[in-house]
C-alpha cells in the first residue's frame, strides 16, 4: 500500500537529498548546484561570497593559474574543495577567495588561459 502513495512522487535528485541531511547550509547547497554544472571552460564569481568556483582539470592547470595570479597580487590563498556536507566533498568542484580588485587581473589570467568568468549573485 505504501507504494501507490510514493509512486507518485518523483524520486529525490542530489539537491533535494542536500536539502534533508540535517546541518546543510542553503550556501552549500548552492555551491554544490554552482560546481556540479561548471565545465573546465568556465568560473562563476559571487561578489557578494567573494568567491571564486570553478573546476579543476585533471593535472590541476586552473589551480595552478589561479594561485600565480594571486600571487601576482600578493595574496596567497588556496583554493578549497567545495563541501557539501560533513559527509564529503565534490571532488571536481573547487572555490577560492576573491576580492572585487583582484578580479581583473585573475580574469585576465583565466582568458588567456582558455576561461571565461560570469558573475552571479545568489
Amino acid at each position: 500500500m505504501g507504494d501507490r502513495v510514493y509512486s507518485k512522487f518523483r524520486g529525490p535528485e542530489l539537491v533535494d537529498i542536500a536539502n534533508m541531511r540535517p546541518g546543510v547550509s542553503r550556501d552549500r547547497i548552492l555551491e554544490a548546484w554552482l560546481v556540479n554544472r561548471l565545465s573546465i571552460h568556465e568560473a562563476v564569481y559571487r561578489p557578494s561570497k567573494n568567491q571564486l568556483y570553478f573546476c579543476d582539470t585533471v593535472k590541476g592547470e586552473t589551480g595552478a593559474v589561479l594561485n600565480r595570479a594571486l600571487a601576482s597580487l600578493g595574496a596567497k590563498r588556496p583554493s578549497q574543495r567545495v563541501q557539501v556536507d560533513s559527509l564529503g566533498a565534490i571532488y571536481v568542484g573547487a572555490k577560492v577567495e576573491l576580492f572585487p580588485e583582484e578580479l581583473p587581473v585573475v580574469a585576465a589570467a583565466l582568458k588567456l588561459s582558455g576561461l571565461k568568468i560570469a558573475t552571479i549573485d545568489l
